[in-house]
């Protein structure tokens, strides 16, 4: 089966001064349709670029990213733009620009060019209701809880009823038992809904739900069986212990 994200032999690097900063090397991955992919890995460790080019906001330097058989690089602005609208969903908790908009207004934004505002906010309140947050519909982002603003985030990407979901860190700043029920709601819209869906965490215990777990350390992409040349297995970051 095609999958409906495919990296292949990406690499990435940002330069300070002089000094190059691989980001990301050779790096490839897959997703489905119906599966969650967890990433994780230290901060600064290039999840966000990684996320970044998976959705085509950013390019490599090398490599080649598909989504759905077709390759990103060979896409127009335009075409480009238009997958942001409608196919490829991206979660982050920036909130609105606007401190007073209620959620269901901010949630519905994405919908007001082809539905109008009656149909976006009624489309935008079911959504809400659907992952948990349906009491924040009349509330401004400011009075929410962090719970509260990864389920309106999700609902914000869910609303336009995505192919692909690429989630930056949705579950900093919560509790076990909320980290649990964002997660599970994730991996719920991946297995009901048939999205395919790729998340990216600082910590390990966030991505047991995932259908499969990725690190990203030292600009690669590993999985917990990966090997070096010499045939020693390669730690996911922070797996040793000081004794």
């Amino acid at each position: 089966m095609t999958p409906l994200l495919e990296l292949r032999a990406v690499s990435r690097s940002y330069w300070r001064g002089l000094h190059e900063m691989r980001v990301l090397d050779d790096v490839s991955l897959e997703v489905h349709a119906g599966e969650m992919v967890g990433v994780y890995g230290q901060r600064g460790a290039g999840k966000t670029t990684l996320l970044r080019i998976a959705a085509g906001f950013e390019s490599p330097d090398g490599g080649t990213v598909s989504y759905a058989g077709t390759d990103l690089a060979r896409c127009s602005r335009r075409q480009l733009a238009r997958l942001h609208r409608e196919q490829i969903g991206w979660v982050e908790r920036d909130g609105p620009q606007s401190g007073d908009l209620p959620m269901r207004t901010y949630v519905a934004l994405p919908l007001y060019r082809h539905h109008g505002p009656v149909e976006a906010q009624r489309r935008a309140v079911a959504a809400l209701a659907r992952v948990g947050a349906g009491e924040a519909a009349e509330l401004p982002w400011a009075s929410l809880s962090d719970t509260a603003r990864a389920l309106v985030a999700i609902a914000h990407a869910l609303v336009r009823e995505p192919r692909l979901l690429l989630v930056d860190d949705p579950t900093a700043g919560l509790g076990i038992l909320d980290r649990e029920r964002v997660v599970g709601l994730l991996r719920s819209a991946a297995q009901d809904a048939g999205l395919a869906v790729v998340m990216a965490v600082p910590d390990m215990p966030a991505m047991l739900q995932a259908h499969e777990v990725r690190a990203l350390s030292r600009g690669r992409l590993l999985a917990p069986a990966d090997r070096d040349a010499r045939g020693a297995v390669i730690p996911f970051p922070g797996s040793q212990r000081s004794a």
